[in-house]
């Protein structure tokens, strides 16, 4: 059934047209990717200085790049490759679970991707990572638990897949697809393939925890926090 223009994901959207602002501003020169990367090094010692009460305005800023490093890209085939992905498990996840839910994901998501990075290259040199690949793995790891959990989701059907599959199908295609990055990402320093696995990895664990409250879609959708309506999208 194809989608009508209401269908479609605001949340996602609203991401896509953020990152792709934030890239504009990048080739503008007016901001320097850099400067929000996410550092390992930098971001514990700004938690240290915070959580022992002397943090400042920059200690609160490095602490921002949890979240903010997934605004910045390295070039167009970065955004691209990265926006694809987005919209592609977003829009999924935005079915199953609503807007609400696609925000969550992507928060918590982006979140531990940069975690694992940092617990993986803290001391190290080079230490930052920037893009939101992480993120995208994130809602990919998110819809693969719930296909699992909830068979009587409706079929996945967003861009670019052809047609309606089965919810098993496509989550099928996300484990392939990140294992293929994942392994195609091992001749480098590694760094992407710690921020995929911790957005993946995230996105497993919220989902569990969403699914251990609801154990069916059914039982999500009669709840107070299922979006009104989300039955009737497909």
């Amino acid at each position: 059934m194809a989608r009508g223009r209401s269908q479609y994901s605001r949340a996602v959207i609203a991401l896509v047209v953020v990152m792709t602002a934030a890239f504009a501003v990048q080739l503008a020169g007016v901001l320097e990717g850099g400067d929000w990367a996410l550092h390992a090094n930098a971001f514990v010692a700004a938690w240290g200085e915070v959580t022992t009460g002397g943090g400042g305005p920059e200690s609160w800023r490095t602490l921002s790049t949890l979240w903010a490093y997934a605004l910045v890209h390295g070039g167009v085939e970065h955004l691209g490759y990265n926006l694809v992905f987005l919209w592609l498990f977003g829009s999924l996840v935005h079915d199953a679970v609503g807007e609400r839910g696609v925000l969550v994901s992507a928060l918590v998501t982006t979140a531990t991707a940069g975690l694992l990075f940092t617990f993986r290259h803290l001391g190290e040199t080079p230490d930052g990572v920037i893009g939101c690949s992480g993120l995208g793995s994130g809602l990919a790891g998110v819809y693969v638990l719930l296909a699992f959990r909830w068979s009587e989701m409706p079929r996945a059907h967003a861009w670019p897949l052809a047609r309606p599959v089965p919810p098993m199908q496509a989550a099928a295609f996300a484990i392939l697809f990140v294992i293929g990055d994942l392994f195609l990402l091992r001749s480098n320093d590694g760094t992407a393939h710690d921020a995929h696995l911790g957005g993946f990895g995230g996105g497993l664990l919220l989902a569990m925890i969403l699914t251990t409250f609801f154990p069916t879609w059914r039982s999500f959708l009669g709840s107070k926090v299922a979006p009104e309506g989300l039955a009737e999208r497909r």
